[in-house]
């Protein structure tokens, strides 16, 4: 029984000795899993700190530099500050470059010299040639009206295509007036002595069916004193197929301006330029037209009005002439500023350059647009 007890004794001993080192064991687990714990709540606070964090604005500031194995976009632009000084190497380079597709640019444009020997008014206006084949001064008496036609000449280096891809002239009015163009496919009419709200060039042959363009753009010369500016209108008469004919688009544009600053007072050139090649029988919007404006005003270019554009085949130098109508309501002598021209071809891919400039730079002046059957008006002043 002794022995009985002691063996009893032994085993419960080993038992409570084997708990101890268990309750050892968890406890030195447990401290280890705190520690552990407490190690990776630190690291996180620490990597949660190193996080950069987004302002009340919505900027980030990086500490470092910034690696990705991935593209990174930036639909909103990246900013890169120049530093001051010396240019590096590669400032350098990027400005050749950028002198490069300037004179590129120079290398696709011709020069488009105004015909002054033969231009020609109607009623009491009179020509003054300020500079021969340059620049022309015509002068309109008060209450008289004149329907004048500038041609111009420049290379004729196409056959049955052509890779014109715009034109822009100087042109200039001292008083309300309408600028009418005609370029691409078809004969064209030209009717003079006739109101701004007439027609001045239509489609020619009978308003036979045919795919170029004219552009009829109207400047009344009457301020908005309560939007402070003035309303453009252009008119650009297309076909698309014979079925439906002739059809008008009418874009109404308004370009905002002091009584300092009258339009078409200050304006200095008439451009017209499209992006690529156009289609004869879909209306794409890839032409544009533009205003260039002189004068206090912030902005200085204005796109007046989107158009169809026009393809290159029988296309020639493009815009061969303007035509302006002036009516003088004045009680002096109005005058339309006639200038040179530039004609633009297409680079390299049939795309133009210029089109996409101008569109980057330019103010986006329209207002409404409105498609029609072509109806003519023809009333005689």
């Amino acid at each position: 029984d002794v022995r009985q007890s002691s063996a009893t004794a032994e085993a419960a001993a080993r038992t409570a000795g084997q708990s101890a080192a268990a309750a050892s064991t968890s406890a030195s687990d447990a401290a280890t899993s705190a520690t552990s714990a407490a190690n990776s709540a630190t690291e996180a606070q620490q990597a949660l700190a190193a996080i950069p964090q987004v302002d009340a604005s919505g900027n980030m500031t990086l500490a470092g530099g910034l690696t990705a194995a991935g593209a990174i976009n930036a639909n909103g632009g990246v900013n890169i500050p120049l530093a001051v000084g010396a240019p590096t190497s590669e400032s350098g380079v990027n400005r050749l470059y950028a002198a490069g597709m300037g004179g590129a640019s120079n290398i696709y444009t011709a020069a488009a010299f105004l015909n002054t020997d033969s231009l020609t008014t109607t009623g009491t206006a009179t020509i003054t040639k300020t500079v021969p084949w340059q620049m022309a001064r015509i002068g309109i008496p008060a209450g008289a009206h004149t329907t004048i036609q500038a041609p111009f000449e420049g290379p004729s280096s196409q056959w049955n295509y052509s890779s014109w891809a715009g034109f822009s002239f100087v042109w200039r009015s001292t008083a309300a007036a309408k600028v009418t163009m005609g370029f691409g496919r078809g004969a064209k009419t030209i009717r003079t002595d006739l109101t701004t709200d007439s027609y001045t060039i239509i489609p020619g042959n009978g308003l036979a069916f045919n795919f170029g363009e004219i552009l009829d753009i109207t400047f009344d010369n009457v301020r908005d004193t309560a939007r402070n500016g003035y309303t453009v209108r252009v008119r650009e008469i297309y076909a698309l197929n014979s079925t439906d004919g002739w059809q008008v688009k009418t874009t109404t544009s308004f370009i905002p301006a002091t009584q300092n600053e009258p339009i078409p007072w200050t304006v200095c050139k008439i451009i017209y330029q499209q992006q690529a090649v156009a289609s004869s029988s879909v209306y794409e919007n890839l032409g544009g037209l533009w205003l260039m404006v002189t004068g206090a005003q912030t902005n200085n270019l204005y796109k007046i009005a989107t158009c169809r554009g026009v393809s290159n085949f029988e296309t020639g130098v493009g815009i061969s002439r303007w035509v302006t109508d002036v009516i003088n309501t004045t009680s002096g002598t109005a005058a339309v500023n006639a200038g040179p021209g530039e004609y633009a071809y297409y680079q390299p891919g049939n795309i133009n350059p210029l089109f996409y400039g101008l569109d980057a730079i330019g103010t986006n002046a329209i207002e409404s647009e409105e498609t029609a059957d072509f109806e003519d008006i023809n009333i005689p002043l």
